[in-house]
């Protein structure tokens, strides 16, 4: 045993050499070879010495120093890879300053990466040689763990100015927690591009010099790994915030981007970062059935008993129809969200997803926030106390519905039946409307036969006749309908109602001789009197041109405007502007 004492003293002598310099020892080469070279000799002592079981003691005391040059070993690491960092004071190709408004500081911040299949060379070849020398001796002596925290550690500068340049901060979530939706949606304009950056770049960058630092150490390399990333992943918590906070219809589009920005990056993701990844993947998936759950709900408990004075569109109507037809653009998110089961063993979601069909999850949905819409509006309807104005305001909305419908995606999710069911209530409702306003005109022309000849009874009804019909002109001008062709169609079925009956009591006045050409009608309290034929043919062409124009003022529409909020259905009074 005095030899390897002997062997302890002229180690320890040798490395307190080293030990003792207030410089790097890997500013210069011959100093580093000489004292990896005394490590080494260390390593295989004490290795021999646990072989022997040698005295306690004796190997505490190798111990002790093999220790302090791994602490050594720990310090020029770090040294090396801090060295190697940004160098603030030089200009960088694709950056660009941003200023702080207070002073003079700035962030290099990098501009928009199209390439991703790129490998960034954090640290020059030279400095990752030396720190794998390094890092040998340290796993070789029991200190692997220590040197790859020391690793990581030596990284979280270079990893904060990363994440910096790209225009946000691994504590965006303790940042914005007080933000408003508006202030927070421009901070997720941010995080999408600069998470793809980190998840295509940055981490797959760290992992290759993790790897070629720790070559043939896995599990330390893992570690280093793993914790060096760990500002990356805090990234990660701004999207878990944003769906634990986005809980209005109006965020779905902002979460769906970043669901499809985290779906991205499952390709290239590294294994050791996948729970972590596949947790914010399932807690956006979450927040986006809830919020399409909470659209359903808001649009059926939607209190308002407010509807448009002219029986136009209802606010409500436009806004869900818009928001829905935003969402299709979408669809293939959304129908993925609709059929993945989160925590299967599946993160991936290697699913078929195909939501253009009227039986996929997502159609299916989507009907039905439709179809509880048109139950709400049918409630909505009975605010009126006109019934004809009632149908009036269904069929405006119905035909708004069909024509959102037919001009989007929506119109392959649904299907042709369901847009024929729509069309078919449309015109159920447009029956009601003639039976409810000119049945009762059919019922004033209704003739006794046993009168069929009497001039008086033929021309009182025809003044009832027509007064109706004028005051009806005075109501239903106020009204609108949204859809031209509906105009026609209207036009169309109080004609073929009307002017039948109007003629044949026109033909019983005719009958009567010369009772019924005497008799006159005065136009407007001052017109000169008229020909009893005259005036039939002027009140057949003013049915006529009633039934399309008199009844309902120009098409009109709400002025367009941004998204409402959910509470923003209906105004009071809003601007109306001529369909274009």
């Amino acid at each position: 045993m005095a030899g390897m004492e002997d062997t302890l003293q002229a180690l320890n002598d040798l490395i307190s050499q080293f030990l003792c310099l207030n410089r790097p020892l890997w500013s210069s080469s011959d100093d580093a070879d000489a004292f990896l070279e005394a490590v080494d000799e260390l390593t295989s002592t004490i290795h021999s010495l646990e072989s022997m079981s040698a005295d306690h003691i004796l190997l505490e005391s190798f111990d002790h120093l093999l220790e302090r040059c791994s602490l050594r070993l720990g310090e020029e690491l770090q040294h090396l890879i801090d060295a190697s960092g940004f160098d603030t004071n030089c200009s960088y190709p694709n950056t660009r300053k941003s200023h702080d408004d207070d002073d003079d500081r700035h962030t290099l911040v990098a501009q928009p990466v199209s390439n991703f299949d790129i490998i960034v060379d954090a640290l020059p070849e030279g400095v990752i040689f030396e720190a794998n020398r390094i890092a040998k001796r340290m796993v070789a002596a029991g200190f692997g763990d220590s040197c790859a925290e020391t690793y990581a550690s030596s990284r979280l500068n270079f990893i904060d100015e990363s994440i910096a340049r790209l225009g946000v901060h691994a504590h965006m979530a303790e940042m914005f927690k007080s933000a408003s939706w508006e202030e927070l949606e421009i901070q997720i304009m941010c995080w999408i591009p600069a998470i793809r950056v980190v998840f295509h770049i940055l981490i797959p960058s760290e992992r290759h010099l993790c790897d070629s630092i720790f070559e043939g150490f896995t599990s330390y390399s893992d570690v280093a790994f793993v914790t060096a990333c760990h500002p990356f992943l805090q990234l990660l918590s701004f999207g878990n915030f944003i769906a634990a906070a986005g809980k209005n219809p109006e965020c779905l589009f902002r979460i769906v981007d970043m669901y499809d920005a985290v779906r991205d990056i499952l390709p290239v993701l590294d294994d050791a970062l996948n729970p972590e990844v596949a947790a914010l993947r399932e807690c956006l998936g979450l927040s986006i059935k809830a919020i399409l759950m909470a659209l359903e709900n808001l649009v059926r408990r939607d209190p308002s008993e407010s509807c448009p004075l002219d029986g136009g569109v209802h606010p409500m109507t436009r806004y869900v129809m818009n928001y829905l037809v935003t969402a299709c653009v979408s669809r293939h998110t959304l129908e993925e969200v609709m059929l993945l089961e989160f925590g299967s063993s599946d993160p991936s979601g290697n699913c078929p997803i195909e939501p253009d069909r009227p039986t996929s999850s997502l159609a299916i949905h989507l009907a039905w926030i439709v179809d509880v819409l048109m139950g709400n509006l049918v409630s909505k309807s009975k605010v009126y106390s006109h019934a004809p104005l009632s149908c009036v305001f269904l069929v405006n909305n119905g035909i708004y519905i069909i024509k959102k419908v037919n001009g989007c995606e929506l119109k392959v999710l649904l299907g042709e039946d369901w847009i024929k069911v729509i069309h078919s209530k449309v015109n159920q409702w447009i029956l009601e409307y003639r039976r409810a306003t000119w049945g009762k005109a059919i019922m004033i022309l209704e003739m006794d036969k046993r009168f069929c000849s009497n001039v008086n009874v033929i021309t009182e009804k025809l003044s009832r006749f027509n007064n109706f019909v004028e005051a009806i002109c005075q109501v239903q001008s106020r009204w609108v309908l949204v859809d031209k062709q509906q105009g026609v169609d209207f036009s169309i079925l109080v004609e073929e109602l009307v002017i039948p009956a109007y003629r044949d009591m026109a033909e019983m006045l005719k009958a009567t001789g010369s009772a019924g050409e005497s008799y006159m009608r005065l136009e407007d309290g001052d017109q000169p009197k008229v020909t009893v034929t005259r005036w039939l043919h002027c009140q057949a062409v003013a049915v006529e041109r009633m039934s399309a124009t008199r009844i309902f003022a120009p098409v009109c529409k709400p002025a367009p405007r941004s998204l409402p909020g959910c509470g923003d259905w209906f105004v009071d009074s809003y601007e109306v502007v001529a369909e274009s």
